[in-house]
């Protein structure tokens, strides 16, 4: 009662204009015009002030479990317009939760004794408080509006929105509760201040190289200068740049550990794809980084201790155990047109010397062109054509035309072998879309700097090493009997024991688990999707 009665004397003092002896209006004044609003809200008015509310759903909870009494008390105005300003600190625009509106009806509310004003800016704080614990724990662009494939609810499971409000309230600093709830993944925290640092660089920005020959590591360039002060300005060239024209091994390996941030071949070679690099402005990567925010976001809240991640546009694939990364490896994925999606499921079988069964899009689109074009594919390729009985088939009695119909009557397959298309093993993890990640044939494809060679499947490179660790104290199975497995040569199912979450994410900014922060083409064209979504208004 105590607590109440003082929290209720600030909100009174508040309200008073200084030099003036009225008292502002009484809490029952603001707890009734507030049950004022949500009546109205109630009745479908979702708006104060001229602006639309983020979540009325959740004020008319929140508010019931009140019995519509007011929430905010004193500084508790000025701490939660702080937190609306900083709110850009998380890559989210102070705007979008009332910024402007707060501080004018705060202003207000302070000149005049009105209960109604006090009404609107309580309602006002909370519904800005509702909207960036929402946003900044779940993302405020809802991933599927973008990519009708992804699966993944952050939200699922999630306390109710009213009941990190009421904590919010109870709290001694509504300030420090906020920045409390906000997420803690490394990650997160990695991109947040990668953020920071880009929006730190100065006008008009790092220097941008002209294009030009390549410059391979001992010859001169004019632009060499340039080059060094660019890489100077990001940290990968220590002290200062100077004015040689000379590529000499010291700017070698600023150059080397530059592409090494930016999935770049570290070759020491300024190439084309390098100056592009360079000269992406800081602007455009606290964009960059802004987006993959959101996205981080979307997947952060669901994941546990263990899981395997796939990063598309690093061509890269981790097992995480302990919230620690275990195993990694080189991956390949779809090309532009056969786009590998975003979704989440659950990695329950390894199968050992699979045979591959060729995918309709690959039997249109290569097998039936082959065959109508003399080429004999199945026999180049070591496949087997089938009819609905399971009887093989001569495939030069099959009309190859029909394959582009719906109802083709055959299954062409290939049987395991070192041709395999699938190679040694591959990991299933049911999904409408029918991906899996698989072994290849194809290594050298693993050198390549881009690696979008697939039909939307995932080649991995050392498909066994992952095998061995999520079969680790199941049974027998250890490194001598995956080789006896492989070395045998029949098709195999083992279903795990234990079936662990595979998360497929578009990540083309990435944080490592010691803070090191790299950059990703955007292979699919998809982060200007995100922006737009995350700078429209609402």
């Amino acid at each position: 009662m105590r607590v109440t009665f003082i929290r209720a004397l600030l909100w009174i003092s508040l309200l008073v204009p200084a030099g003036c002896g009225k008292a502002g209006p009484s809490s029952s004044e603001i707890d009734a015009a507030i049950r004022i609003r949500l009546a109205a809200m109630g009745r479908g008015a979702a708006s104060v002030q001229g602006q639309r509310l983020l979540q009325p759903a959740v004020l008319a909870r929140f508010y019931e479990g009140r019995k519509g009494a007011h929430a905010w008390d004193g500084g508790d105005a000025e701490q939660i317009v702080q937190s609306v300003r900083d709110i850009v600190q998380d890559g989210l625009s102070p705007a979008d939760y009332h910024l402007a509106a707060l501080e004018r009806i705060r202003d207000s509310a302070r000149a005049r004794s009105v209960p109604a004003l006090a009404a609107d800016l309580d309602i006002l704080l909370t519904d800005a408080v509702a909207g960036m614990m929402d946003h900044t724990r779940f993302g405020r662009v809802r991933p599927v509006t973008l990519d009708s494939t992804w699966n993944v609810d952050p939200r699922a499971g999630a306390p109710p929105l009213e009941s990190t409000l009421a904590r919010i309230v109870e709290a001694g600093s509504p300030r420090q509760a906020i920045e409390e709830r906000k997420p803690t993944h490394f990650i997160y925290l990695g991109l947040k201040r990668a953020l920071a640092q880009l929006r730190e660089v100065p006008a008009p920005g790092w220097p941008r190289v002209p294009a030009g020959k390549t410059i391979r590591p001992g010859a001169g360039d004019p632009r060499i200068p340039t080059i060094r002060a660019r890489l100077a300005a990001t940290g990968e060239l220590q002290g200062a740049p100077g004015s040689s024209t000379a590529y000499d091994p010291e700017l070698r390996k600023a150059v080397e550990l530059f592409q090494a941030r930016h999935r770049l071949n570290p070759d020491g070679v300024i190439d084309k794809d390098m100056i592009d690099a360079l000269n992406v402005s800081a602007a455009a990567r606290a964009d960059q980084v802004r987006v993959n925010m959101e996205r981080a976001r979307w997947i952060l809240p669901g994941l546990g201790d263990e899981f395997l991640l796939v990063n598309l546009p690093a061509y890269k694939a981790y097992l995480i155990r302990g919230g620690r990364n275990v195993w990694e490896t080189r991956t390949q994925v779809g090309d532009e047109g056969k786009q590998t999606p975003s979704f989440r499921a659950t990695l329950r079988t390894i199968v050992f010397n699979p045979d591959w069964t060729v995918p309709p899009m690959i039997l249109r689109d290569e097998v039936s062109k082959g065959m109508r074009a003399g080429k004999n594919y199945i026999a180049q390729k070591g496949l087997v054509v089938t009819d609905k009985n399971g009887q093989e088939v001569d495939p030069t009695s099959v009309d190859w035309d029909q394959a582009d119909a719906g109802d083709f009557p055959f299954t062409v397959q290939q049987p395991p072998g070192p041709d395999n298309a699938l190679g040694k093993v591959k990991f299933l993890f049911p999904n409408p879309y029918s991906i899996y990640l698989h072994d290849t044939p194809s290594k050298g494809s693993f050198e390549a700097e881009k690696r979008t060679f697939s039909h939307g499947c995932i080649r991995i490179e050392r498909p066994l090493g992952l095998a061995g660790l999520l079969l680790e104290g199941q049974d027998s199975w250890g490194d001598a009997k995956i080789q006896d497995a492989v070395a045998n040569g029949a098709t195999q199912n083992v279903d795990l024991t234990h079936p662990i979450p595979v998360v497929i994410v578009y990540w083309t900014v990435s944080v490592g688990s010691s803070g090191e922060v790299r950059y990703m083409r955007d292979i699919y064209g998809l982060d200007n999707r995100v922006l737009a979504a995350l700078c429209a208004r609402r």
